[in-house]
């Protein structure tokens, strides 16, 4: 409450500002002071409130200067006369103070709810600092996955392109292979072929030498004792 001292002046002498004594405007009663309040202008009329409390916001309905009297008008709606000399236009300072005590009151509640704004902020606000530090590594290591995905898609290129290479190199022996078999086949049943005509020459001059080897033998000379 120290601390506020110079606040509190400053709005005290904020809150004495005169105000013109017209019909319709509200007035106090003095500090320390309980006012009768009477029905007529003069001590000799019947007191209807027998004391007004110093601090009473009451509603000015009728002044006069000349007699020194006031008509006025309570919070419960009672009227009445009540001498003009204990009347102020400003609030009492015991009201005053209650006002600046409230005032005081206030700002000090706007600033422990302040307090804890900024402290819930600073609390959100390191938990926004760890939640975004977390997704910066997130995001380093999903980086990281990118370029390793990056490196094996490369990789799978290259691969496919030997693979294919090799596929071809593969397709070329085959059809070597197969051109190489076909010749095999061929000169195999050329060979055979060979082998057949020469068995069958073989055996067709063994049947001409069968045929023909009689008339070859050389014949016998007939003997002079044959005679």
């Amino acid at each position: 409450m120290k601390r506020l001292t110079g606040l509190t002046a400053a709005i005290l002498v904020a809150l004495s500002t005169a105000t013109s004594a017209q019909s319709g405007s509200t007035r106090f009663i003095t500090d320390q002071l309980h006012v009768p309040m009477r029905s007529g202008k003069g001590g000799e009329f019947r007191i209807l409130h027998r004391g007004l409390p110093s601090g009473t916001r009451l509603t000015l309905l009728e002044d006069d200067p000349e007699d020194g009297w006031s008509r006025v008008r309570t919070p419960a709606g009672q009227e009445g006369w009540v001498r003009r000399q204990y009347l102020v236009s400003e609030p009492v300072a015991e009201i005053k103070l209650q006002q600046v005590e409230a005032s005081l009151r206030r700002f000090e509640q706007m600033e422990g709810n302040l307090g804890g704004e900024v402290r819930r902020l600073e609390t959100e606000n390191r938990e926004l600092s760890t939640a975004l530090s977390a997704e910066q590594t997130k995001s380093a290591q999903l980086a990281g996955e990118l370029k390793d995905l990056k490196t094996l898609s490369a990789d799978a290129v290259s691969l496919n392109q030997r693979h294919q290479k090799l596929l071809q190199q593969y397709e070329l022996v085959q059809q070597k292979q197969s051109m190489a078999e076909a010749e095999i086949q061929r000169l195999s049943d050329s060979d055979s072929h060979k082998r057949f005509m020469y068995g069958a020459a073989a055996v067709l001059l063994g049947a001409v030498l069968a045929m023909i080897a009689p008339h070859l033998r050389p014949r016998r000379r007939r003997s002079e004792w044959a005679n």
